[in-house]
């Protein structure tokens, strides 16, 4: 469907019709079987695709996007609200304004990606229901990847520019100030794709080469030394990485699937499930229940739930078109496309 498509009814909210179906899991298989459905809603502005959504761990959920086909740029912002229903939020505005990246604590959010002059960081408050400008690391010229493992303590990579590296740089006040940024020289010429932080000493960092192999790097001193980590050369891509301690999981790509990860020693092994649709992007509630999202093989709009290694297609209503993004707090997911919310109990 066309983003600017306006004929779905507004009254829909995201609510889940809960029908669960039992599956035996045999050997180390991945068991897929179909499982509930789940009710999409229009977002509130068709015009300006939607790109990122993030949930604080205690519950609330901001959905953001940007309007860059109308005459002047506009963002947008689409706020859950605890009874499942979405409201518009008023988010700032600015010129080559794109979101690539969000993070999470449990009172608050951090959203990044660029604008015409460099990093743009917004600060998310559920408590005061804003959304406001953060500081972001001086010099940079886009985030590319964010990753809270603490209240108010966040790590961001950002870029220097097309042929530069990227940096990492660390906050223990919710954004506010910056630690002085670190150059990543592994990365040149990459693109990060991937930011999880344990705490401010240890991060890994996934990017993507000029090869179309994914680079994984470890760190254990806030990024002054780096080591790596060897992973399948048919990866083409690792994003929605999230550890604790040294449990992570992420979505891998490969020229023809996609694979959810998980390692119980901070990737250097790791075991994978292969999944039946392409994978956009991946939340978990926990690290052992996570839903994903993104398009089937005829482009319609896919989700699934995953527990351990069993994988749950879930059937949904008014989702026209693929799902961009997802994100989880403790309890509730919340998932995107284009011009799509819903949210769900997985």
């Amino acid at each position: 469907m066309s983003r600017r498509t306006k004929s779905a009814p507004r009254c829909w909210l995201g609510v889940v019709a809960i029908a669960l179906a039992g599956a035996a899991l045999a050997g180390c298989a991945a068991t897929t079987i179909h499982s509930s459905f789940v009710i999409g809603r229009p977002s509130i502005s068709l015009d300006a695709p939607l790109q990122q959504v993030a949930c604080t761990t205690s519950g609330s959920c901001l959905a953001v996007g940007v309007d860059d086909l109308g005459q002047a740029q506009a963002s947008v912002g689409e706020l859950r609200q605890g009874d499942g229903r979405w409201t518009a939020m008023v988010v700032p505005n600015a010129s080559s304004q794109t979101i690539t990246s969000s993070a999470c604590w449990v009172s608050a959010c951090l959203i990044g990606g660029s604008t015409s002059v460099g990093d743009s960081l917004w600060t998310y408050s559920p408590t005061s229901l804003t959304v406001s400008i953060s500081p972001a690391p001086h010099g940079g010229r886009g985030v590319s990847a964010l990753s809270c493992y603490a209240v108010g303590a966040c790590a961001v990579v950002d870029s220097t520019g097309i042929a530069g590296d990227s940096r990492l740089s660390f906050s223990d006040d919710s954004g506010t100030t910056w630690t002085l940024p670190v150059a990543m020289p592994w990365t040149t010429d990459d693109a990060v794709t991937a930011l999880s932080c344990t705490d401010a000493l240890d991060c890994l960092v996934a990017a993507t080469n000029d090869r179309s192999h994914v680079l994984l790097e470890v760190t254990h001193d806030g990024g002054l030394t780096w080591a790596s980590r060897t992973v399948p050369s048919t990866w083409m891509t690792l994003t929605s990485m999230t550890c604790l301690q040294l449990r992570c999981v992420a979505l891998a790509s490969t020229s023809s699937d996609s694979l959810v990860v998980r390692t119980d020693t901070f990737f250097r092994v790791w075991r994978d499930v292969s999944l039946t649709d392409s994978a956009r992007a991946l939340a978990c509630t926990s690290l052992t229940h996570c839903v994903v999202v993104g398009q089937t093989a005829s482009s319609g709009s896919w989700l699934a739930t995953i527990k351990e290694l069993r994988v749950k297609n879930v059937a949904l209503k008014y989702a026209p078109s693929a799902l961009v993004d997802v994100a989880c707090s403790a309890k509730v997911c919340a998932a995107i496309g284009d011009s799509t919310v819903l949210s769900l109990r997985p």
